[in-house]
Protein backbone atom coordinates (compact mmCIF):
# COMPACT_ATOMS: atom_id res chain seq x y z
CA UNK A 1 0.00 0.00 0.00
CA UNK A 2 1.28 3.44 -0.71
CA UNK A 3 0.33 6.83 -1.72
CA UNK A 4 2.53 8.87 -3.60
CA UNK A 5 2.63 12.19 -5.66
CA UNK A 6 3.74 13.08 -9.31
CA UNK A 7 3.79 15.57 -11.64
CA UNK A 8 1.46 15.91 -14.82
CA UNK A 9 0.83 18.48 -16.84
CA UNK A 10 3.55 20.90 -14.40
CA UNK A 11 0.89 20.33 -11.47
CA UNK A 12 1.34 17.37 -8.60
CA UNK A 13 -1.23 15.09 -8.39
CA UNK A 14 -1.35 12.37 -5.77
CA UNK A 15 -2.29 8.54 -6.21
CA UNK A 16 -3.49 5.49 -3.95
CA UNK A 17 -1.89 2.43 -4.56
CA UNK A 18 -3.22 -1.09 -3.21
CA UNK A 19 -1.19 -4.25 -3.51
CA UNK A 20 -2.70 -7.51 -1.49
CA UNK A 21 -2.06 -11.32 -1.06
CA UNK A 22 -3.92 -13.77 0.34
CA UNK A 23 -2.11 -15.86 2.53
CA UNK A 24 -3.83 -18.62 1.54
CA UNK A 25 -4.58 -19.33 -2.10
CA UNK A 26 -1.55 -16.52 -2.88
CA UNK A 27 -4.13 -15.01 -5.05
CA UNK A 28 -2.83 -11.41 -5.58
CA UNK A 29 -4.87 -8.31 -6.12
CA UNK A 30 -3.60 -4.83 -7.03
CA UNK A 31 -5.57 -1.54 -7.44
CA UNK A 32 -4.37 2.00 -8.38
CA UNK A 33 -5.95 4.95 -8.33
CA UNK A 34 -4.47 8.94 -9.79
CA UNK A 35 -5.73 12.21 -9.95
CA UNK A 36 -6.34 13.20 -6.54
CA UNK A 37 -5.90 16.89 -5.89
CA UNK A 38 -4.52 16.56 -2.36
CA UNK A 39 -2.69 13.97 0.05
CA UNK A 40 -5.96 13.41 2.47
CA UNK A 41 -8.17 12.72 -0.75
CA UNK A 42 -5.25 10.00 -2.05
CA UNK A 43 -5.33 8.74 1.48
CA UNK A 44 -9.06 8.08 1.93
CA UNK A 45 -9.12 6.41 -1.01
CA UNK A 46 -6.25 4.16 -0.22
CA UNK A 47 -8.43 3.28 2.51
CA UNK A 48 -11.52 2.01 0.24
CA UNK A 49 -9.39 0.46 -1.74
CA UNK A 50 -7.92 -2.20 0.90
CA UNK A 51 -11.14 -2.57 2.50
CA UNK A 52 -12.17 -4.00 -1.86
CA UNK A 53 -9.42 -5.85 -1.87
CA UNK A 54 -9.83 -7.76 1.00
CA UNK A 55 -13.44 -7.90 -0.20
CA UNK A 56 -12.22 -10.20 -3.33
CA UNK A 57 -9.52 -11.64 -1.78
CA UNK A 58 -11.95 -13.21 0.85
CA UNK A 59 -14.51 -14.01 -1.91
CA UNK A 60 -11.51 -15.95 -3.92
CA UNK A 61 -10.59 -17.73 -0.67
CA UNK A 62 -13.78 -19.56 0.13
CA UNK A 63 -14.27 -20.35 -3.22
CA UNK A 64 -11.02 -22.81 -2.74
CA UNK A 65 -8.78 -24.60 -4.91
CA UNK A 66 -8.37 -24.31 -8.64
CA UNK A 67 -9.33 -27.45 -10.91
CA UNK A 68 -6.11 -27.25 -12.55
CA UNK A 69 -4.50 -26.73 -9.21
CA UNK A 70 -6.06 -29.76 -7.78
CA UNK A 71 -4.69 -32.20 -10.84
CA UNK A 72 -1.15 -30.82 -10.57
CA UNK A 73 -1.47 -31.33 -6.32
CA UNK A 74 -3.14 -34.95 -7.39
CA UNK A 75 -0.05 -35.67 -10.28
CA UNK A 76 2.47 -34.54 -7.81
CA UNK A 77 1.39 -37.24 -4.96
CA UNK A 78 1.49 -40.16 -7.08
CA UNK A 79 4.53 -39.40 -8.83
CA UNK A 80 6.24 -39.36 -4.89
CA UNK A 81 4.75 -42.39 -4.35
CA UNK A 82 1.69 -41.59 -1.96
CA UNK A 83 -1.01 -43.14 -4.18
CA UNK A 84 0.13 -46.51 -4.81
CA UNK A 85 -3.32 -47.99 -6.32
CA UNK A 86 -2.32 -45.33 -9.28
CA UNK A 87 1.15 -46.94 -10.64
CA UNK A 88 3.64 -44.09 -12.46
CA UNK A 89 2.41 -45.56 -15.66
CA UNK A 90 -0.83 -45.39 -15.28
CA UNK A 91 -0.63 -42.02 -13.96
CA UNK A 92 0.98 -40.56 -17.52
CA UNK A 93 -1.74 -41.72 -19.11
CA UNK A 94 -4.26 -40.42 -16.55
CA UNK A 95 -2.65 -36.98 -16.78
CA UNK A 96 -2.63 -37.17 -20.40
CA UNK A 97 -6.45 -37.14 -20.86
CA UNK A 98 -6.89 -34.47 -17.48
CA UNK A 99 -5.25 -32.48 -19.11
CA UNK A 100 -6.56 -32.81 -22.56
CA UNK A 101 -10.41 -33.29 -21.41
CA UNK A 102 -10.81 -30.89 -18.50
CA UNK A 103 -8.54 -28.22 -19.63
CA UNK A 104 -11.52 -25.95 -19.64
CA UNK A 105 -12.15 -26.47 -16.59
CA UNK A 106 -8.46 -25.50 -15.24
CA UNK A 107 -9.31 -21.74 -13.85
CA UNK A 108 -12.43 -22.61 -12.26
CA UNK A 109 -12.95 -23.22 -8.44
CA UNK A 110 -13.80 -26.83 -8.25
CA UNK A 111 -16.48 -25.88 -6.14
CA UNK A 112 -18.24 -23.83 -8.50
CA UNK A 113 -18.01 -26.70 -10.85
CA UNK A 114 -21.10 -28.50 -11.87
CA UNK A 115 -23.29 -31.12 -13.35
CA UNK A 116 -23.52 -29.10 -16.16
CA UNK A 117 -20.07 -28.31 -16.07
CA UNK A 118 -20.07 -32.64 -16.23
CA UNK A 119 -22.58 -33.08 -19.04
CA UNK A 120 -20.87 -30.29 -21.31
CA UNK A 121 -17.31 -32.11 -20.96
CA UNK A 122 -19.14 -35.59 -22.00
CA UNK A 123 -21.69 -33.99 -24.78
CA UNK A 124 -18.48 -32.99 -26.51
CA UNK A 125 -16.67 -36.41 -26.38
CA UNK A 126 -19.79 -37.69 -27.95
CA UNK A 127 -19.71 -35.26 -30.63
CA UNK A 128 -15.95 -36.60 -31.08
CA UNK A 129 -17.43 -39.78 -31.70
CA UNK A 130 -15.34 -41.17 -28.93
CA UNK A 131 -16.12 -44.81 -27.92
CA UNK A 132 -18.24 -45.25 -25.03
CA UNK A 133 -15.56 -47.09 -23.06
CA UNK A 134 -13.43 -43.92 -23.16
CA UNK A 135 -16.01 -41.78 -22.22
CA UNK A 136 -16.36 -44.31 -19.10
CA UNK A 137 -12.43 -43.90 -18.47
CA UNK A 138 -12.92 -40.19 -18.50
CA UNK A 139 -15.35 -40.48 -16.04
CA UNK A 140 -13.43 -43.06 -13.69
CA UNK A 141 -9.91 -40.35 -13.82
CA UNK A 142 -11.69 -37.66 -13.01
CA UNK A 143 -13.78 -39.10 -9.91
CA UNK A 144 -10.22 -40.91 -8.91
CA UNK A 145 -8.83 -36.96 -8.42
CA UNK A 146 -11.83 -35.99 -7.11
CA UNK A 147 -12.13 -38.77 -4.38
CA UNK A 148 -8.13 -37.92 -3.34
CA UNK A 149 -9.94 -34.42 -2.84
CA UNK A 150 -11.87 -35.55 -0.20
CA UNK A 151 -9.42 -37.73 1.15
CA UNK A 152 -6.91 -35.24 1.70
CA UNK A 153 -9.38 -32.08 2.51
CA UNK A 154 -8.98 -30.14 -0.72
CA UNK A 155 -12.32 -30.09 -1.07
CA UNK A 156 -15.15 -29.76 1.12
CA UNK A 157 -17.52 -32.96 1.88
CA UNK A 158 -20.33 -31.48 0.94
CA UNK A 159 -19.42 -30.63 -2.98
CA UNK A 160 -21.17 -32.59 -5.26
CA UNK A 161 -19.05 -34.19 -8.08
CA UNK A 162 -20.11 -32.75 -11.58
CA UNK A 163 -19.70 -36.10 -12.95
CA UNK A 164 -22.66 -37.32 -9.98
CA UNK A 165 -25.54 -38.86 -11.67
CA UNK A 166 -24.09 -38.75 -15.26
CA UNK A 167 -25.05 -42.48 -17.11
CA UNK A 168 -22.70 -43.58 -19.67
CA UNK A 169 -24.72 -46.47 -21.35
CA UNK A 170 -22.74 -49.56 -22.43
CA UNK A 171 -21.72 -49.30 -26.00
CA UNK A 172 -21.49 -52.14 -28.91
CA UNK A 173 -18.28 -54.68 -27.99
CA UNK A 174 -16.19 -54.77 -30.68
CA UNK A 175 -13.92 -57.92 -30.85
CA UNK A 176 -9.97 -56.92 -30.69
CA UNK A 177 -8.11 -57.33 -33.79
CA UNK A 178 -6.25 -60.30 -33.65
CA UNK A 179 -4.14 -62.71 -36.36
CA UNK A 180 -5.06 -65.68 -37.50
CA UNK A 181 -2.66 -68.63 -37.34
CA UNK A 182 -1.74 -68.33 -40.98
CA UNK A 183 -1.63 -64.62 -40.83
CA UNK A 184 0.90 -64.57 -38.36
CA UNK A 185 3.02 -67.15 -40.03
CA UNK A 186 2.54 -64.78 -43.64
CA UNK A 187 3.82 -61.76 -41.13
CA UNK A 188 7.02 -63.57 -40.04
CA UNK A 189 8.14 -65.40 -43.12
CA UNK A 190 8.18 -62.44 -45.12
CA UNK A 191 9.57 -60.24 -42.41
CA UNK A 192 12.62 -62.96 -42.19
CA UNK A 193 12.45 -62.37 -45.87
CA UNK A 194 13.91 -59.23 -46.24
CA UNK A 195 15.79 -59.45 -42.98
CA UNK A 196 13.78 -56.98 -41.48
CA UNK A 197 15.36 -55.00 -38.12
CA UNK A 198 12.06 -55.66 -36.32
CA UNK A 199 11.37 -59.24 -36.98
CA UNK A 200 12.90 -60.74 -34.22
CA UNK A 201 10.74 -58.13 -31.93
CA UNK A 202 7.87 -59.60 -33.87
CA UNK A 203 8.85 -62.76 -33.12
CA UNK A 204 9.50 -62.76 -29.51
CA UNK A 205 6.39 -60.92 -29.11
CA UNK A 206 4.34 -63.52 -30.56
CA UNK A 207 6.45 -66.46 -29.12
CA UNK A 208 6.71 -65.03 -25.25
CA UNK A 209 3.44 -63.24 -25.08
CA UNK A 210 5.81 -60.14 -23.31
CA UNK A 211 4.71 -56.66 -23.58
CA UNK A 212 6.45 -54.23 -25.72
CA UNK A 213 7.95 -52.83 -22.64
CA UNK A 214 9.30 -56.29 -21.54
CA UNK A 215 10.82 -56.99 -24.53
CA UNK A 216 12.37 -53.40 -24.84
CA UNK A 217 14.01 -54.45 -21.04
CA UNK A 218 15.09 -57.99 -21.69
CA UNK A 219 18.22 -58.45 -21.03
CA UNK A 220 20.88 -61.72 -21.85
CA UNK A 221 21.23 -62.42 -18.15
CA UNK A 222 17.10 -63.20 -17.83
CA UNK A 223 17.92 -65.35 -20.75
CA UNK A 224 18.23 -69.22 -19.14
CA UNK A 225 19.37 -71.28 -22.53
CA UNK A 226 19.98 -74.63 -20.12
CA UNK A 227 16.63 -74.16 -18.26
CA UNK A 228 14.94 -73.24 -21.35
CA UNK A 229 13.64 -70.07 -19.60
CA UNK A 230 12.52 -66.36 -19.22
CA UNK A 231 12.88 -63.90 -16.39
CA UNK A 232 10.15 -61.21 -16.99
CA UNK A 233 11.20 -58.81 -14.26
CA UNK A 234 11.54 -55.73 -15.81
CA UNK A 235 9.74 -53.32 -18.27
CA UNK A 236 11.10 -50.28 -19.74
CA UNK A 237 8.82 -47.19 -19.81
CA UNK A 238 9.08 -44.69 -23.12
CA UNK A 239 7.23 -41.97 -20.97
CA UNK A 240 9.97 -41.21 -18.81
CA UNK A 241 12.76 -43.42 -20.33
CA UNK A 242 13.60 -45.80 -17.14
CA UNK A 243 13.34 -49.33 -16.44
CA UNK A 244 10.94 -50.41 -13.83
CA UNK A 245 8.84 -53.46 -12.80
CA UNK A 246 6.54 -55.59 -14.65
CA UNK A 247 3.05 -53.59 -15.52
CA UNK A 248 1.54 -56.54 -12.47
CA UNK A 249 4.93 -55.60 -10.56
CA UNK A 250 5.86 -58.89 -10.05
CA UNK A 251 8.42 -61.13 -12.02
CA UNK A 252 7.12 -64.43 -13.62
CA UNK A 253 8.70 -67.39 -16.49
CA UNK A 254 8.31 -67.53 -20.02
CA UNK A 255 9.66 -71.29 -21.43
CA UNK A 256 11.41 -70.91 -24.45
CA UNK A 257 10.06 -73.82 -26.87
CA UNK A 258 12.59 -74.76 -30.02
CA UNK A 259 11.20 -72.08 -32.25
CA UNK A 260 12.26 -69.34 -29.68
CA UNK A 261 15.63 -70.93 -28.93
CA UNK A 262 16.67 -71.01 -32.11
CA UNK A 263 15.50 -67.57 -32.65
CA UNK A 264 17.58 -66.72 -29.55
CA UNK A 265 20.81 -68.63 -30.88
CA UNK A 266 20.34 -66.86 -34.13
CA UNK A 267 20.67 -63.02 -32.30
CA UNK A 268 23.58 -64.54 -30.61
CA UNK A 269 25.35 -65.41 -33.78
CA UNK A 270 24.26 -62.27 -35.49
CA UNK A 271 25.56 -60.10 -32.94
CA UNK A 272 22.90 -58.03 -32.26
CA UNK A 273 23.45 -56.73 -28.79
CA UNK A 274 23.06 -53.31 -27.19
CA UNK A 275 23.83 -52.22 -23.64
CA UNK A 276 23.14 -56.23 -22.65
CA UNK A 277 19.70 -56.18 -24.27
CA UNK A 278 18.61 -58.92 -26.35
CA UNK A 279 16.55 -57.71 -29.04
CA UNK A 280 17.92 -54.19 -31.20
CA UNK A 281 16.40 -51.06 -30.34
CA UNK A 282 15.36 -48.19 -32.02
CA UNK A 283 14.33 -44.74 -31.24
CA UNK A 284 10.95 -45.20 -32.78
CA UNK A 285 10.49 -47.94 -30.20
CA UNK A 286 12.16 -45.88 -27.21
CA UNK A 287 9.57 -43.44 -28.37
CA UNK A 288 6.83 -45.67 -27.70
CA UNK A 289 5.44 -45.64 -31.61
CA UNK A 290 6.06 -49.73 -32.12
CA UNK A 291 3.21 -49.71 -33.94
CA UNK A 292 4.01 -47.89 -36.46
CA UNK A 293 6.91 -50.22 -38.09
CA UNK A 294 4.52 -53.13 -37.85
CA UNK A 295 1.74 -51.12 -39.44
CA UNK A 296 3.57 -49.93 -42.43
CA UNK A 297 5.49 -53.42 -42.68
CA UNK A 298 1.78 -55.18 -42.69
CA UNK A 299 0.65 -52.71 -44.80
CA UNK A 300 3.51 -53.15 -47.72
CA UNK A 301 2.44 -57.26 -47.76
CA UNK A 302 -0.89 -56.37 -48.17
CA UNK A 303 -2.12 -57.54 -44.67
CA UNK A 304 -4.54 -56.17 -42.46
CA UNK A 305 -2.46 -53.58 -40.12
CA UNK A 306 -2.85 -54.49 -36.26
CA UNK A 307 -1.68 -52.98 -33.25
CA UNK A 308 1.68 -54.21 -31.38
CA UNK A 309 -0.17 -55.38 -28.81
CA UNK A 310 -1.94 -57.63 -30.41
CA UNK A 311 0.66 -59.98 -30.94
CA UNK A 312 0.79 -60.29 -27.47
CA UNK A 313 -3.17 -61.26 -28.00
CA UNK A 314 -2.41 -63.54 -30.95
CA UNK A 315 0.06 -65.66 -27.93
CA UNK A 316 -2.81 -66.17 -25.89
CA UNK A 317 -5.37 -67.01 -28.62
CA UNK A 318 -2.72 -69.80 -30.12
CA UNK A 319 -1.57 -71.21 -26.86
CA UNK A 320 -5.66 -71.21 -25.79
CA UNK A 321 -6.68 -73.29 -29.07
CA UNK A 322 -3.89 -75.59 -28.80
CA UNK A 323 -5.65 -77.27 -25.45
CA UNK A 324 -3.46 -75.09 -22.89
CA UNK A 325 -5.48 -74.29 -19.46
CA UNK A 326 -6.63 -70.55 -19.32
CA UNK A 327 -4.91 -70.08 -16.04
CA UNK A 328 -1.72 -71.83 -17.10
CA UNK A 329 -1.41 -69.05 -20.09
CA UNK A 330 -2.41 -66.01 -18.02
CA UNK A 331 0.44 -67.27 -15.33
CA UNK A 332 3.17 -67.18 -18.10
CA UNK A 333 1.33 -64.13 -19.65
CA UNK A 334 1.51 -62.05 -16.71
CA UNK A 335 -2.37 -61.23 -16.86
CA UNK A 336 -4.39 -61.06 -14.07
CA UNK A 337 -7.89 -60.49 -15.13
CA UNK A 338 -10.06 -63.30 -15.92
CA UNK A 339 -12.18 -61.04 -17.93
CA UNK A 340 -9.54 -60.77 -20.42
CA UNK A 341 -9.08 -64.48 -20.82
CA UNK A 342 -12.62 -64.87 -21.30
CA UNK A 343 -12.28 -62.33 -24.54
CA UNK A 344 -9.68 -64.46 -26.03
CA UNK A 345 -11.44 -68.01 -25.17
CA UNK A 346 -14.50 -66.27 -27.14
CA UNK A 347 -11.82 -65.13 -30.52
CA UNK A 348 -10.36 -68.74 -30.17
CA UNK A 349 -13.55 -70.27 -30.22
CA UNK A 350 -12.49 -72.63 -27.49
CA UNK A 351 -14.47 -72.58 -24.80
CA UNK A 352 -17.57 -73.61 -27.42
CA UNK A 353 -15.40 -75.88 -29.46
CA UNK A 354 -17.15 -78.94 -30.90
CA UNK A 355 -20.23 -77.90 -29.04
CA UNK A 356 -22.66 -78.30 -31.94
CA UNK A 357 -21.00 -82.37 -32.74
CA UNK A 358 -24.02 -83.50 -30.96
CA UNK A 359 -26.71 -81.85 -33.29
CA UNK A 360 -26.79 -84.44 -35.47
CA UNK A 361 -30.51 -85.15 -36.48
CA UNK A 362 -31.20 -83.87 -40.01
CA UNK A 363 -32.19 -86.43 -42.39
CA UNK A 364 -29.95 -88.18 -44.71
CA UNK A 365 -32.48 -88.60 -47.89
CA UNK A 366 -34.95 -85.85 -48.64
CA UNK A 367 -37.87 -87.08 -50.27
CA UNK A 368 -39.94 -84.71 -52.88
CA UNK A 369 -42.88 -87.09 -54.20
CA UNK A 370 -40.89 -88.78 -56.82
CA UNK A 371 -37.70 -87.72 -56.16
CA UNK A 372 -35.59 -88.29 -53.40
CA UNK A 373 -32.09 -86.15 -52.95
CA UNK A 374 -29.23 -87.35 -50.75
CA UNK A 375 -27.23 -85.00 -49.04
CA UNK A 376 -24.23 -86.93 -49.13
CA UNK A 377 -24.10 -86.36 -53.58
CA UNK A 378 -25.47 -89.49 -54.77
CA UNK A 379 -28.40 -89.66 -56.84
CA UNK A 380 -31.28 -92.30 -56.62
Amino acid sequence: MAVSSYTENDKTLWQAYVNLRSPTSKKRIQKRVKGFKTEAEARREERRLIADCVKLIDREDSKGILWGDLVHFWYAEVQAGYLSKVTPRSAEGYISILRTRTKAWNDTPVSDLTRVHGRELFLKLEREGMPKSYQKKVKSIVGMVIDWAYDAKKISKDFESPILGIHIPKGEERPPEILTLEEIKKLLHAAKLVDHSWYPIWSFAVLTGMRSGELQALTWDQIDLEKRTIMVSKSYDPNTGTEGSTKGRYWRTVPINSSLYDLIIEIKSKGILSSGHVLPRSKEWENGDQAVSLKTFMQSIKMRPVKFHTLRACFATQMLANGVAAAVVMKIGGWKKMATMDIYLRLGGVDTKDATNCLEFMPQDISFGDNVVQLSGRRT
